[in-house]
């Protein structure tokens, strides 16, 4: 049991990942079935990101931490084994302090791999503020809002601004898959020429595109 403060419990949630942003900062404790297993979950955020998450297993006495933990959790959302969540305020930097290994690198000092669509769609949709995505010899910062991505600019390799920088994006996403990486990060300034009209369906695209990738693994 982690240290925090209780402050509510949530059901009849269509996506419990997209709840982060009830707490400034501190976690979401979940708990699940698996087989004869019970495992009690911890996704630790602050200001709306996912920058940590522990697994426990009751039965087995074993502890999960960092990204497969998340992982973890993720695939128990996708099965619908997730029927409530509680919400704690903590001090989440004194909890990855005395378990490091947990944190699973979406904050500005931990960049995380291009190819791990599931974290990169969790943090835009739970996340305010500023993240980079960088590809080689180009990057793009886009601004996003808990689901919508408010604007875009590139930084690296072009000069494109709003809509066009999105569509760049997808365009690159083949690359990005592959060896790109992204990072919460506040250091670009946005202008009115970089507003995204259609904030949306950028992250529809890459749920999409998950979809797609899922199948083709299928089949």
């Amino acid at each position: 049991m982690l240290p925090g403060k209780y402050v509510d419990v949530i059901t009849g949630f269509k996506d419990p990942l997209e709840l982060t942003g009830k707490v400034r900062e501190g976690y979401l404790k979940v708990a699940w079935r698996s087989n004869s297993n019970i495992k009690i979950g911890y996704i630790l955020t602050k200001r709306g990101a996912i920058i940590g998450s522990i697994v426990e297993d009751i039965i087995e006495n074993t502890t999960m931490e960092g990204k497969p933990a998340f992982l973890e959790i993720t695939e128990a959302v996708k099965h619908g084994l997730i029927k409530a969540v509680e919400i704690y305020e903590a001090d989440v930097e004194g909890i990855l302090k005395v378990n490091p290994r947990a944190r699973v690198g979406v904050e500005g000092d931990y960049p995380t791999s291009g190819s791990d669509l599931e974290s990169f769609l969790s943090l835009l949709k739970t996340y305010t503020g500023g993240v980079e995505i960088q590809d080689g010899s180009k990057a793009w910062a886009v601004y996003v809002e808990k689901g919508l991505v408010k604007a875009a600019r590139a930084i690296k390799g072009s000069t494109h601004h709003g809509d066009a920088a999105i569509r760049e994006i997808f365009r690159e996403m083949g690359h990005l898959l592959k060896g790109g990486k992204y990072t919460t990060s506040d250091r670009v300034q946005f202008s009115s020429s970089d507003t995204v009209k259609k904030g949306e369906i950028f992250i529809e695209g890459l749920e999409l595109l998950k979809e797609k990738r899922r199948l083709e693994k299928d089949f």
